[in-house]
C-alpha cells in the first residue's frame, strides 16, 4: 500500500501539470488502476468483516453517498491544478492509511477460511438474506444467479445513460452537481431499504428501479423531455451501485475465491459499460425507435425473471427446511432418546436454556425480560394442547402454514407475527434482530411484551418453545 500510495501521488501529480496529451492519458490510466487496487483491498476488508455490520447495506450506500458528494468541492469551488493535486494526494494517502489500518490480521483471515471450510459445497444460508430461494441455492448456483442479474441491469442503465446523453443538457456525470446529488440519494437511500427486514425488500426495490428505468426509455424515445431520464437513471444508478456491490460482498465468502468476487460487481458494471459504449450509440442513432424498445423488452423480461428466481420478489420468504428441521428436532430431542425422561430432569433442562438466554441477553444489551413459572414448567403444561413435537418432515414442508396457524389461534396482527418469526428464528441478541427489522430495540421488545400477553408466556425463550412444539 505504501508503493500504491507514492505512485498514486506520482500520477496526479503527472495528470496535473503534463503538458503532454501521451503522458497526460498515460498516467492517468496507472493512476486509475492503483486507485482500483487500493479499492479492492477496502473490499475485502469489508467483506471479511461484512458478517459482524448489521447495517451492511447501509453502510454501503452512505459510504458511496459521502463518497460522491465529496467530490462536489473540489469540482465546482476549485480552478488551480496545484490545489486540485495536493488535495486528490491527500486524498490518495489517506486511503493508504486506512488500507492499512483495516487489513485483516491472520487470525481473522484463518478463521474465515476455517468458516468457508465448514461451508464447502453447501448451500449458502446467509444470515444477511431473508430466507429467499436465493438462500437455498448452492454457492455456484446463486453467483451465476446474481452475475447474471447485475450485468442485465448494467446493460439497463448503460442504455439510458447513452440514450440521455445525445444532446443533453447534462453533459457530463463526473462535473454536474445535480447528477452526483441524486446518486448520492439513490445509494444511500437504497442501502437503507435494503437492510429492512433481512433484506426483504431488495429485490421488491431493484424490480421498481427497472421498471422506471424501462419506463423512462419509452418517454424518452417517444419524446418526452429528457430529464425525466436524468432524474431516473441517476436516481436508480445510486440504488444500482449499492446492490452490486453489496450483494458480492454477502456472496463472496461462499466461494472458492472471495477475494475477487468481492469486487466483482464494480468491475461487471465498468466492463460493461466499455462494452456497451459504441454499440449502444450506434443501435439508437441507426436504428427505429419501435425496434430499439423491441430489443429492451427481453431485457425487462430477463430482470424479472432472474428477481423471481432468486426469490427475491416474494415478500413472505419462507424459513430454510434444514433451520426449521433442526430447530424441530433440537426440541424433540430435548427430552432424551426415548422420550422418557423424569419431570425432574425436564424442569432442569428447560432452567438452563433461559438462564444462558437471559445471560447471553444482558451481555449483548438486551434489556432482560423477568421470567416466571410459566417458563419452567413441564412441556405438557405450557403448550396450548399436550401432545407430541411435529415431524422433522411436517415442519420442514410448509412452516408458513405453521406459523399462519400459530397466529390464528393467539389472534395476532400481522406484525406480531413478523415480530414472532424473527424472535424465534435464532437465538441473536434482540437488539440485532431489532436491527434487522429496521425497528428500535423499544418497538420489538413491546411487541415482544403483547406476545406474551396473548400467548401465557414470560419470555423470549417460553415464546419460542410454545411456538416451537
Amino acid at each position: 500500500m505504501g508503493t500504491v500510495t507514492v505512485l498514486g501521488v506520482a500520477c496526479l501529480v503527472g495528470v496535473a501539470f503534463a503538458s503532454s496529451p501521451l503522458v497526460i492519458a498515460c498516467t492517468g490510466a496507472v493512476g486509475f488502476f492503483l486507485i482500483g487496487l487500493a479499492g479492492g483491498t477496502v473490499y475485502w476488508a469489508t467483506c471479511v468483516k461484512s458478517r459482524g455490520i448489521a447495517r451492511f447495506a447501509t453502510l454501503i450506500g452512505g459510504s458511496h453517498a459521502l463518497g460522491v458528494l465529496a467530490q462536489i468541492p473540489l469540482l465546482e469551488f476549485t480552478s488551480n491544478h496545484l490545489i486540485e493535486a495536493v488535495v486528490l494526494s491527500a486524498g490518495i494517502i489517506a486511503l493508504g492509511v486506512l488500507d492499512t489500518r483495516i487489513w485483516t490480521s491472520k487470525t481473522v483471515l484463518s478463521d474465515l477460511s476455517a468458516w468457508q471450510e465448514g461451508r464447502r459445497g453447501d448451500h449458502v444460508k446467509s444470515s444477511k438474506l431473508a430466507g429467499w430461494r436465493l438462500d437455498h441455492m448452492t454457492p455456484r448456483a446463486a453467483v451465476i444467479v446474481i452475475f447474471a442479474l447485475v450485468l442485465l441491469f448494467s446493460v439497463l442503465f448503460n442504455t439510458l445513460y447513452t440514450l440521455i446523453d445525445i444532446d443533453s443538457p447534462w453533459t457530463s456525470q463526473y462535473t454536474d452537481i445535480t447528477p452526483r446529488i441524486l446518486m448520492a440519494i439513490g445509494g444511500f437511500a437504497g442501502g437503507v431499504l435494503f437492510d429492512l427486514h433481512r433484506t426483504r425488500y431488495l429485490g421488491v426495490t431493484m424490480f421498481w428501479v427497472a421498471l422506471l428505468s424501462f419506463g423512462a426509455l419509452l418517454g424518452v424515445q417517444a419524446g418526452a423531455p429528457r430529464a425525466i431520464g436524468e432524474f431516473v437513471h441517476f436516481l436508480g444508478s445510486g440504488v444500482f451501485m449499492t446492490f452490486y456491490t453489496t450483494v458480492f460482498i454477502w456472496i463472496a465468502p461462499f466461494l472458492r475465491a472471495p477475494d475477487l468476487w468481492c469486487s466483482m460487481g464494480q468491475a461487471l458494471n465498468n466492463v460493461t459499460a466499455i462494452a456497451l459504449g459504441v454499440p449502444v450509440l450506434l443501435v439508437i442513432d441507426s436504428t427505429n425507435p419501435v425496434a430499439v424498445v423491441v430489443l429492451l423488452i427481453p431485457l425487462i423480461i430477463g430482470i424479472n425473471a432472474l428477481l423471481f428466481a432468486a426469490g427475491m420478489l416474494d415478500l413472505h420468504p419462507r424459513p430454510r427446511g434444514d433451520e426449521v428441521a433442526g430447530r424441530t428436532g433440537q426440541q424433540a430431542g430435548a427430552s432424551g432418546p426415548a422420550g422418557n425422561a423424569a419431570p425432574s430432569q425436564a424442569i432442569a433442562d428447560e432452567r438452563t436454556p433461559a438462564d444462558s438466554e437471559a445471560a447471553h441477553g444482558i451481555a449483548n444489551g438486551d434489556m432482560p425480560v423477568k421470567s416466571s413459572a410459566t417458563d419452567h414448567v413441564p412441556e405438557a403444561a405450557e403448550g396450548p394442547a399436550p401432545g407430541a413435537a411435529p415431524s422433522v418432515d411436517d415442519a420442514a414442508i410448509d412452516p408458513e402454514a405453521h406459523l399462519a396457524d400459530f397466529a390464528g389461534r393467539f389472534s395476532l396482527t400481522p406484525r406480531e407475527t413478523e415480530v414472532l418469526a424473527a424472535a424465534t428464528a435464532d437465538e441473536r441478541p434482540l437488539k440485532h434482530v431489532a436491527a434487522d427489522m429496521g425497528i428500535s430495540l423499544r418497538v420489538l421488545q413491546r411487541h415482544l411484551t403483547s406476545l406474551y400477553q396473548k400467548t401465557g408466556t414470560q419470555s423470549r425463550v417460553g415464546l419460542t418453545k410454545l411456538f416451537w412444539e
